[in-house]
C-alpha cells in the first residue's frame, strides 16, 4: 500500500527546467499574503505552505516543494474590483488621499485605482462625485512604504 508523501511548499525557485513538472495554485491578493499554513492546489492536493517569513509570493511565482521534480506555480486569482476614474488628476489624488487615510490596500495604473469591494468606501466615493465601475482582473495593490526592503523573486 503506498502512501502520499505530504507536499511541503518551502521556497522559492528561480529557474524551473520544462521537463519538471508543478501544480498550479491560485490565489487572491489576501492570500498572496500568506506564507504559512494549508492550500489546496488548482486540483486540489493539499499543500502545507512552510515559506521563508521575508518573502512575498507574487503572480507567476515557482516555489519549491520537499518532493523530487514537483513545483507550485503561482497565479493571481481574477477577483471583483472596484475602478475608480475620475476627470482630473488632482481629482484621483484627493481618491487616493482618502484611501489611504483609510488604509484601504489599492492597485494605481497611469488613470485609475482599483480596490476590493466594499459598499461603505463605495459610498465615500460616489459622495466625492468620481467615476466607479465594477470590473473583474488580477488585483496587485500598492505593498506599502514599510514592506520594498521584502525579498521579492522573479
Amino acid at each position: 500500500m503506498s502512501v502520499e508523501k505530504e507536499i511541503i511548499v518551502n521556497d522559492w525557485v528561480r529557474n524551473i527546467s520544462s521537463n519538471n513538472k508543478y501544480l498550479k495554485l491560485t490565489l487572491s491578493a489576501d492570500e498572496r499574503k500568506i506564507l504559512r499554513g494549508k492550500k489546496y492546489s488548482d486540483c486540489n492536493k493539499a499543500l502545507l505552505m512552510q515559506l521563508p517569513r521575508d518573502g512575498i509570493i507574487i503572480d507567476g511565482d515557482i516555489l519549491k516543494t520537499n518532493q523530487k521534480d514537483l513545483y507550485i506555480k503561482v497565479l493571481a486569482k481574477k477577483e471583483t474590483l472596484i475602478k475608480i476614474s475620475a476627470s482630473s488628476i488632482l481629482d484621483l489624488t484627493k481618491a487616493a488621499y482618502h484611501l489611504g487615510n483609510r488604509h484601504v490596500e489599492i492597485e494605481i495604473d497611469n488613470e485609475n485605482i482599483f480596490l476590493k469591494e466594499d459598499s461603505v468606501i463605495e459610498n465615500l466615493l460616489i459622495n466625492l462625485n468620481l467615476k466607479i465601475s465594477k470590473t473583474t482582473k488580477k488585483f496587485f495593490p500598492e505593498i506599502g512604504a514599510f514592506n520594498h526592503d521584502k525579498k521579492q523573486f522573479i
